[in-house]
């Protein structure tokens, strides 16, 4: 009976909470190095949000998020809640279904970031609370931030292809 008890409050936890996963490849097609982290919301398939940080002769080192809500024409609100920091995306562009970060600004301290000063405080990180506001939605989603160091330390160190 116990072993049942657990077993239902493993799956409380998992239909509250997002399943997040860092990873970290290398994409020959793309001649890029990748370091991924994955957020689903919910059971329900309404939109996998993936934090996607990449490093190639074309683009240099790229990091941006990528869903299927993002549209060209429209603007965001993106906060990322890692700590006590609430940091907001100041500078972005929307191409193929990702918003591609220029610019970060923490909110309590007005102090800007580059893309490589914001990756130290996302690795310092345990948990990160992704929120995107679009016109007429909200979504909301927690990252444990679980194996990101080294995939990020991967792909910040790595050789460009």
């Amino acid at each position: 009976m116990k072993l049942h008890l657990k077993l239902v409050l493993v799956l409380v936890l998992f239909a509250t909470k997002g399943v997040s996963q860092w990873e970290y490849r290398v994409n020959n097609a793309k001649k890029s190095i990748e370091a991924i982290g994955s957020v689903e919301f919910d059971f329900e398939v309404r939109d996998t949000v993936t934090l996607y940080l990449s490093k190639s002769r074309k683009l240099g080192l790229d990091f941006s998020i990528q869903a299927n809500l993002f549209k060209r024409n429209q603007k965001y609100y993106v906060l990322l809640e890692i700590a006590d920091r609430k940091i907001k995306v100041k500078r972005s562009l929307v191409l193929n279904k990702q918003l591609r970060i220029l610019e970060l600004e923490d909110l309590i301290s007005n102090e800007k970031y580059e893309v490589e000063e914001f990756l130290k405080i996302l690795k310092r990180g345990d948990a990160c609370t992704l929120t995107i506001r679009a016109e007429h939605q909200v979504i909301q989603g927690y990252n444990s931030l679980s194996g990101s160091v080294s995939a990020i330390n991967n792909v910040l160190n790595g050789p460009i292809l």
